[in-house]
């Protein structure tokens, strides 16, 4: 199994998981693992495609609820199957790891969980599957994230990757360049960071983006990038201040 690289420390191999509320360790991502595959052969995600897959339910605008999300990390067509195939210490790991990915991009701070090659090269293929398919759970409202002008690529990058897997796509059934791989897993974080953001003041408010009444605003003076600092002083890029 390709390994797993993220901001934890590694702890002793085969370590049963602690309770609580701290990151999993590498030995507890190699169990969780195993763990999944166990549950489901076939179908179940593998935790790279996990981690994509959690982090974009986190960064969406609506909450999806357990009952709904299970089923697909699965492989399952209903709930029911999972309770009776997952083993409690499977969904606590699954939970704690969803605490951990949502308490990270809270605080800005977020590392993916991405599988390595025997080069110690990044893959990013089965984390941008993963947040493409967490995505699909509400899809209307990361519609309405495409639909502003200045995120119109918010998901570029993460469809670069996943495509390499499909007939469709900007990189179809191809295998990118480590150079070019790279890249697109710099900028699928830095995107991920700013669809977080962009969706923060929806979920604390309980709304949806295109519920929300906006005025059309004429732009008068140059045309600012859209990761440029914003003009007015505010320290963020101009997509996440006035330029929203």
């Amino acid at each position: 199994m390709a390994s797993m690289n993220s901001d934890e420390t590694a702890a002793t191999a085969g370590a049963a998981p602690a309770s609580g509320n701290g990151p999993l360790t590498e030995a507890e991502l190699d169990l969780l693992e195993r763990l999944l595959e166990e549950a489901n052969p076939e179908d179940a995600m593998v935790v790279e495609e996990l981690d994509g897959f959690l982090a974009a339910l986190v960064c969406g605008a609506e909450k999806v609820p357990p009952d709904e999300y299970l089923p697909e990390i699965f492989g399952f067509d209903d709930h029911a199957e999972v309770v009776e195939s997952a083993s409690p210490q499977l969904l606590q790991m699954i939970e704690r790891h969803f605490r951990q990915v949502d308490a990270t991009l809270d605080e800005q701070r977020f590392v993916p969980v991405l599988a390595h090659d025997e080069n110690d090269e990044p893959d990013g293929v089965a984390w941008a599957v993963g947040f493409l398919r967490g995505a699909e759970m509400r899809p209307d409202g990361w519609d309405a994230l495409l639909d502003e002008g200045e995120f119109a690529d918010a998901l570029d990058a993460v469809e670069l990757l996943a495509s390499t897997l499909d007939d469709e796509g900007p990189a179809a059934g191809e295998k990118l360049a480590r150079r070019e791989r790279e890249a697109a897993i710099d900028q699928m974080i830095a995107d991920v960071a700013d669809i977080h953001e962009f969706f923060r003041p929806f979920r604390k408010a309980g709304t949806l983006p295109q519920d929300m009444q906006v005025e059309t605003v004429r732009r008068e003076g140059p045309k600012v990038g859209r990761n440029d600092p914003c003009p007015c002083g505010s320290g963020r890029k101009y997509k996440l201040c006035h330029g929203r």
